[in-house]
């Protein structure tokens, strides 16, 4: 009967899985329900008595692991769910070997973002695992084998980039580099396992499989015997909760003694239930069979069935590998082939070829170019055997030859935006150096044979076949220069890193070719070949135009070290490079070429420019008329034009010259566009462009060697626009007929300057030179000067001598201190009657002479209406007050002007016309100041010493007066009453 059962003996008698079931099926009905007791199937009928109080205790306490197993074995209608109890140190090496997997799979796409994520993972698990790491004497085999693996593919894929020119996507060359930055970052610490991985692979193959035989045979030797089924950290949790459950006192040992007893008393056990009867054995039998599939078998099952199918996959890939490589073998094989029999063809050839034959055969070789499985190096080897026999035939063959090598360097030249390797590009250079001796040799067979000339450049037949002729081969070499040329400067124009090493050292290339380009120089000087000569002397001037004397001397100083001693004497930086420059230049105008003879007058102003010789380079654009040239030519002849304009401006800014200066870098600087002007630098983000637009306009960019500092640029122009602005706003605001707009740059600089709330200090260029204008409009000439004293402009504005800046910087403290003068008269005139001399010399800490010159100069101009005294100590202010006449005049000729204006741009708007501002009344040109609409025509037009430029150029009825009759300085407040600008006070 149930209750006959004792509680202590009645766990003990069953084996641990057919307890497990039976409780298992109580707690699958309480579990439902919410019951709290358990229930065995012989205490059904059972009371609440105090004695089954104990025996429910006993039987809730384990409720949870058993429920668990009677839950999982008892749905067999359920999808099999893999569940495998492992340790936490078991489960993060788990993860290790899973993201070095999903690491693989990444690697295989090429897929960097993800790469450097599982490689972040990778180190902050294993440093999870720090400890048991330690303990292990280093980390797992998997992770060195992994992280050297991941290495050696970032040098496949940074060789690939160098050898083979592969260019990846913006995205995707950030990521590549930030991979290959971490990667030797990180591996710096496990440098000594990846070298011992390296010598030594094979033990670490080793070590990567025995786990896999071990996990393996574990499923097997557990399933071989029953009594172990339940072998494993489940197991034995069962087993020692059972265990504890129990009032045995035979149990009671310690922990270490139950886990050594557990396997026997469970064998024992076992045995004893199977004998009792022959259900419970069949019960017992299906129950195993469950668990087993469940915890085992299915797991090996499902391994076993991956790694088949991993196996399948591998040797579906390694089939199409082969397939497609075999392709290639074949084609290789095949090109291989016929290179052998050429070569078999070669070896029963006679050793002496007749030119016909030598031709032929260069030929026959040649057209293997371009086909599948062309082998560049196999090309030259095998044009290399024919030297020795076109060198007994003369140097024209072997110009023939040479021209063919360096014709397949030039296959692999890349597109647009891919310049040559920098290998090829030097193997080229190096053909084209043994051309040279060859080319002067061949000029000198003809020389010598009494051909002239003349007859020498006529014997250039288009018809002809002769493939060796001189004329031809000459134009050749002359191509083959200039394509070396356009390569240097691709590589230098498409190199992102300008700060790093590959960009020095396609720079330091340059001297190379500078070396080529100096020996043909001499070349056709001596043999007067006029057409080549203008051509080299113009790549010549290119190379060394932007460069100042002292760069230029540098450069040829050190390649004079590496020159024969014949040579040497040629290399020497002449002392006076700007008639040189002008030697260049006479060989280029002789060629007849307009657009190279523009291009040399551009770069031999540009070269005077860099050397302070303004007024030359002024008269050398004005003569030649280059700005309408200029206008009429391609855009990158637009962009040389800027250049000399804007390196002009820093001339006349350097030597005092400000009105020029100005004049010369506003139209530069005026629209904020210099960067594009000057093609160092792509437009803004806004502006709408084509692809074609946008790529040619990459294509036009200068190298960063090259580039004029806009910062320099922009504080000059600023500088200018402020000692010219200042003073002719004061004189506006005493002269109602001046609106002459010098700069509208910097009246809006001052506008945006004067509406803000609160004023710092500048941090910017621009924002010092704008505090700098409002101290000198206030007459503090010293809060101007140290507002400009801290510019990196002072360092910069003179390349060629970095000393000159504190010159410049002196002098332009001195032009503050002059205008700042200026400013002064302008505004305090009206109100004073007499200056003395020595008063205006200790306000402007000038010298007297330079006062008195300055106001005298004022006063010629009729900028006021003065006089000084006997003595010339004291200067006598005029005061005339116009009369109601002349006040009704005025008014009348400012609105005939406005009405005038007015009608201007009513045609405009209908027409869209633009003459009428271009031109004056008198028909001459509107000046070289600013319009007010930013388009009138100013470029030199006016003349550079022209300092009577007033008017906006908008077809006025009247311009200023040619002369007048002092009432003009009189205070603006008798006739302008509500003028907020004025800077006179009524006087009392």
């Amino acid at each position: 009967p149930p209750g006959s059962c004792h509680e202590s003996s009645y766990p003990r008698a069953l084996p641990h899985r057919a307890r497990s079931a039976q409780v298992a099926g109580s707690m699958a009905s309480t579990k439902f329900w919410g019951g709290g007791a358990s229930s065995s199937s012989s205490s059904s009928d059972s009371d609440s008595s105090e004695d089954e109080a104990p025996a429910q205790t006993a039987a809730a306490a384990p409720r949870r692991p058993m429920a668990r197993w009677a839950s999982e074995s008892s749905s067999e209608d359920e999808a099999a769910q893999k569940r495998v109890v492992r340790s936490k140190m078991d489960k993060r090496y788990s993860m290790v070997q899973e993201k070095i997997q999903a690491m693989k799979n990444h690697m295989r796409i090429d897929d960097f973002s993800s790469i450097t994520s599982d490689y972040d993972g990778l180190l902050k698990m294993l440093d999870k695992l720090k400890n048991l790491v330690e303990q292990d004497g280093g980390p797992p085999n998997e992770f060195v084998k992994a992280i050297a693996k991941l290495e050696d593919y970032m040098n496949e894929q940074m060789e690939a980039r160098q050898t083979k020119g592969e260019k990846l996507t913006q995205s995707k060359a950030r990521d590549f580099n930030t991979l290959r930055a971490k990667v030797r970052k990180g591996n710096r610490a496990f440098q000594k396992e990846i070298d011992h991985f390296k010598e030594h692979p094979s033990e670490f193959e080793s070590a990567e499989e025995e786990p896999q035989q071990e996990s393996d045979s574990a499923p097997s030797s557990s399933a071989s015997s029953s009594s172990s089924s339940s072998s494993g950290s489940s197991d034995s949790s069962d087993n020692s909760d059972s265990d504890s459950s129990s009032d045995s006192s035979s149990n009671s040992d310690s922990d270490s003694d139950n886990e050594s007893s557990s396997s026997s008393s469970s064998d024992n056990t076992y045995s004893t239930g199977s004998a009792g009867s022959g259900h419970e054995e069949d019960v017992e039998a299906a129950r195993e069979k469950k668990m087993l599939r469940w915890l085992i078998t299915d797991r090996v099952a499902e391994k076993k069935k991956k790694k088949e199918q991993a196996r399948i996959e591998a040797q579906r890939l390694e089939q199409e590998r082969r397939e497609k490589s075999g392709k290639k073998t074949a084609g290789k094989e095949k090109t291989e082939g016929k290179q052998e029999r050429i070569g078999r063809k070669a070896e029963a050839e006679p050793d002496e070829y007749s030119p016909e034959e030598l031709i032929k055969k260069v030929t026959e070789i040649a057209q293997s170019r371009g086909r599948r499985g062309f082998d560049r190096k196999a090309y030259v080897d095998r044009l290399g055997t024919l030297l020795p026999h076109a060198a007994k035939q003369g140097p024209r063959q072997q110009l023939h030859i040479y021209s063919s090598m360096v014709a397949a360097d030039f296959d692999n030249t890349g597109g647009a935006f891919a310049a040559m390797r920098l290998e090829l590009w030097n193997e080229a250079l190096e053909k084209v150096n043994k051309m040279l001796p060859l080319l002067v040799d061949g000029y000198k067979e003809l020389k010598d044979s009494g051909m002239t000339d003349e007859e020498i450049a006529a014997s250039a037949d288009p018809d002809s076949s002769d493939p060796t002729a001189y004329p031809r081969q000459q134009e050749l070499f002359i191509s083959v220069t200039e394509k070396l040329d356009d390569e240097l400067y691709k590589a230098l124009q498409f190199t992102q890193d300008v700060y790093g090493s590959e960009y020095q050292e396609i720079l330091s290339n340059s001297s190379k070719f500078l070396v080529l380009l100096k020996r043909l120089l001499h070349f056709f000087e001596n043999s007067h070949q006029e057409m080549p000569l203008g051509i080299i002397a113009l790549r010549l001037m290119e190379h060394i135009h932007y460069k100042p004397d002292i760069l230029n001397a540098a450069v040829y100083e050190a390649i004079q070290h590496t020159m024969p001693e014949s040579e040497k004497s040629s290399w020497a930086w002449p002392s006076n490079s700007k008639d040189f420059m002008a030697k260049l230049g006479r060989y280029v105008y002789r060629t007849q070429q307009v657009r190279l003879q523009r291009k040399a007058l551009l770069c031999q102003a540009y070269h005077l420019a860099v050397h302070d010789y303004f007024q030359e380079a002024r008269d050398l654009l004005h003569l030649s008329n280059l700005q309408e040239k200029a206008l009429e030519s391609d855009v990158n002849m637009q962009i040389l034009y800027n250049r000399v304009l804007a390196q002009m401006g820093l001339c006349a800014f350097r030597l005092g010259k400000i009105q020029d200066a100005h004049t010369c870098l506003s139209d530069i600087c005026m629209h904020s566009k210099a960067r594009e002007f000057l093609a160092q630098g792509l437009g803004g983000k806004f502006q709408d462009r084509s692809p074609e637009q946008e790529r040619a306009e990459r294509m036009r960019q200068l190298p960063y060697h090259m580039h004029i500092n806009l910062e320099v640029l922009e504080s000059a122009h600023h500088i200018c626009a402020m000692l010219l602005e200042v003073p002719n706003l004061a004189m506006q605001s005493i002269d109602p007929t001046n609106k002459r707009i010098i700069s509208r740059v910097l009246r809006r600089s001052l506008e945006h300057y004067d509406k803000q709330v609160f004023i710092g200090p500048p941090e910017t260029a621009k924002e010092a030179v704008v505090a700098a204008a409002k101290a000198l409009q206030r007459g503090d000439w010293q809060s101007a000067c140290s507002a400009v004293e801290d510019l990196k402009l002072w360092d910069h504005v003179d390349m060629g001598r970095p000393e000159n800046g504190k010159k410049v910087k002196d002098m332009i403290k001195d032009k503050i201190k002059t205008e700042a003068l200026r400013t002064y008269l302008f505004a305090y005139a009206s109100i004073y009657d007499a200056f003395h001399l020595d008063q205006l010399v200790g306000m402007f800490d000038l010298p007297a002479k330079t006062v008195h010159s300055i106001v005298s100069k004022m006063m010629i101009k009729e900028e006021i209406t003065a006089f000084w005294d006997e003595s010339s100590k004291y200067l006598l202010m005029q005061h005339v007050e116009p009369t109601p006449l002349q006040r009704l005049a005025l008014t009348l000729a400012d609105k005939g002007a406005q009405a005038v204006e007015n009608n201007e741009r009513l045609v405009e708007n209908k027409t869209g016309a633009y003459g009428l501002k271009e031109t004056g009344r008198d028909g001459k040109g509107g000046g070289r100041f600013d319009m007010p609409d930013g388009k009138g025509v100013r470029r030199f037009k006016g003349g550079f010493d022209d300092r009577k430029g007033k008017g906006k150029g908008r077809g006025k009825t009247s311009s200023a007066p040619t002369r007048r009759s002092g009432w003009e300085n009189a205070r603006q407040g008798l006739f302008e009453r509500n003028n907020p600008r004025g800077w006179g006070t009524r006087a009392n």
